[in-house]
């Protein structure tokens, strides 16, 4: 084995065979964005104003006793409202 060369082999470099996918990616990311955006404030707009409207009906449904009566159902009221804030919370705060 004195005098013998290991051989070596070499890859080509592999192109992409389509770059325009990865050329419009970014382009598809801004429009996938801008329509989240679009969809997302009406959404934390109904979401605001349910969390801020919602605790109205809490002494209607104290004082008639719904609460004691349907405890599921209030639970399910107070876990509404927590819901709400959270989607609402970034509601008309600037970017």
């Amino acid at each position: 084995m004195d005098g013998v060369e290991p051989v070596t082999m070499s890859l080509p470099e592999s192109t992409p065979l389509d770059p325009t996918p990865t050329e419009s990616l970014p382009a598809l990311q801004n429009a996938l964005r801008a329509a989240v955006a679009y969809v997302a404030l009406p959404v934390r707009f109904v979401a605001f104003w349910v969390a801020a409207l919602l605790p109205l009906t809490y002494l209607p449904m104290l004082a008639t006793g719904m609460v004691t009566g349907h405890r599921v159902a209030f639970a399910g009221v107070l876990a509404l409202n927590a819901v709400a804030f959270v989607v609402g919370h970034s509601y008309n705060r600037p970017e």
